[in-house]
């Protein structure tokens, strides 16, 4: 079974893994717990999803910055998704990385 997400923009594929420490590293990014984040993302909800970008691509992307984040999620916008697409890749990639089972949210 595969331990990471594959979020495709454009003609490129992106590996995302929420590891412990890319959480730690979201979580210091953020100001808070990556769940009260989410249960709080109307307030800020470009930050929140930018940032869950870059410290998921961390795991498998090395050296990912913030700034490539922020373009990615500029892109993803570009090619004709919603925001509310790229929250369902984001649950996609909690549902991978073993934060709920499959069919749970």
């Amino acid at each position: 079974m595969k331990k990471y997400y594959t979020l495709k923009v454009g003609e490129k594929s992106y590996n995302m893994r929420l590891t412990a420490g890319a959480i730690m590293s979201i979580e210091k990014k953020l100001g808070r717990p990556l769940f009260t984040a989410l249960e709080h993302i109307q307030e800020n909800m470009v930050e929140t999803i930018t940032t869950i970008l870059w410290g998921a691509l961390q795991p498998m992307n090395a050296g990912f910055t913030m700034e490539k984040a922020v373009e990615l999620f500029d892109d993803y916008i570009d090619e004709g998704h919603s925001i509310e697409e790229l929250m369902q890749e984001i649950n996609a990639l909690f549902e991978i990385s073993g934060f709920f089972k499959r069919g749970q949210e």
